[in-house]
């Protein structure tokens, strides 16, 4: 038996050892993260592990409110909500709160990990850094030079770049995106194929390729352009914070995934796209801009037939034809706006409901109407 124990011992180390030589060593890491916690891969509410930049909120502007009792969303659909491991609902109707419900913990105080709803986040400082979406990558970024890749091309998913955006191998790039360091040399590995722009193709590498660009062009970070031009200005009543690459100076924000804030925060963004990038009549972010971002890739290019997605974000209509967009991170995280009934939904979550209708989660339709249910829209 103790020749047994210590030839696994040796074996286990030299596995370790081996993980750590060949650059797989984040792997570790990552399990402690989530299959130590019961979890398959990454869930909401792991920001302890993460090393962070801090976004202040420096001038707090609390929504008003006019709530509705809690039996406003009817026993089936709260039931429905629990049962899809919801932590928290809230419904905005006409800039106003007007119901709030928090699962598993939660409460109005609680960061949540907004996972892919950080991709809109990072297309909206593309707009703010100035960048002009017809601009070719390859003026930003020399390693592109010569290309037919646009700006344009990245914020809407069409590279053609085959980065790949397998969440269950802890191995494929958006594993070692999430958990390991060295993300920009990772970045810079993958090239262009073929030419782009025909098919659209959901991948967090865009998202990377145009944090970079906003980075280099403009010499500030992310979380900088979001503190700066949105987070106060927005009014946000609690600081966020972002997941960062530590290994950069200054760090990098892993902008796929990775922004942590409140439910109630998290709506401002939902306020903001409804009113085409203003805020209480100021504008914060180039209207002409937001109006593209919520535009069908297929309305400004034919060549491409995606009419689902914008500028990284979800765009879809209820069955009685109201347009709205979301703003969707995996586990279920979603911002919904409907402006054409003033509504802002958000749900987080530890899990959703698979299925999908027209290419938009079923959760979102239901959402959807449990906050018509509420307001009475």
């Amino acid at each position: 038996m103790k020749r047994f124990l210590k030839g696994l011992f040796v074996f286990l180390a030299a596995v370790v050892l081996l993980s750590w030589i060949t650059g797989y060593g984040y792997i570790w890491g990552g399990m402690r993260e989530t299959y130590f916690r019961g979890w398959k891969n990454s869930n909401i509410d792991d920001l302890a592990f993460r090393e962070v930049s801090d976004i202040p909120a420096v001038a707090p502007a609390p929504w008003p409110e006019r709530m509705l009792p809690v039996e406003a969303l009817g026993a089936a659909e709260a039931e429905a909500m629990e049962a899809s491991m919801a932590a928290s609902f809230l419904v905005v109707h006409r800039d106003t709160v007007r119901y709030e419900r928090y699962w598993r913990g939660h409460d109005a105080s609680t960061l949540t990990n907004s996972f892919s709803m950080a991709k809109t986040i990072t297309a909206l400082t593309v707009g703010l850094a100035g960048i002009d979406v017809h601009d070719a990558v390859g003026d930003h970024l020399p390693r592109f030079a010569g290309t037919d890749l646009t700006v344009e091309h990245l914020l809407q998913m069409r590279s053609h770049i085959p980065f790949g955006e397998n969440y269950k191998n802890p191995f494929a790039f958006m594993a070692k995106s999430y958990y390991a360091d060295g993300i920009r040399d990772l970045l810079a590995t993958y090239a262009l194929t073929e030419s782009p722009g025909t098919q659209w193709k959901y991948q967090g590498g865009n998202t990377m390729l145009l944090e970079e660009m906003v980075s280099k062009h403009s010499g500030r970070t992310l979380s900088d352009w979001v503190a700066g031009s949105l987070w106060g200005p927005m009014g946000a009543e609690h600081p966020a914070h972002w997941g960062v690459d530590a290994s950069y100076t200054p760090p990098v924000e892993r902008c796929f995934a990775q922004f942590y804030a409140t439910t109630r925060d998290f709506a401002r963004f939902g306020k903001l796209l409804a009113d085409t990038g203003a805020w209480n009549g100021r504008q914060l972010v180039p209207r002409a801009f937001v109006a593209r971002l919520l535009t069908p890739v297929r309305d400004l290019d034919p060549a491409c037939d995606a009419a689902h997605y914008g500028y990284q974000i979800w765009l879809g209509h209820t069955d009685d034809g109201h347009r709205f967009s979301v703003m969707e991170g995996h586990r279920g995280q979603f911002v919904i706006s409907v402006p054409s009934l003033d509504l802002v939904l958000v749900r987080t979550g530890y899990d959703k409901e698979r299925s999908t209708r027209r290419h938009i989660p079923e959760e979102v339709y239901r959402v959807i109407g449990y906050g018509r249910q509420v307001a009475g829209v």
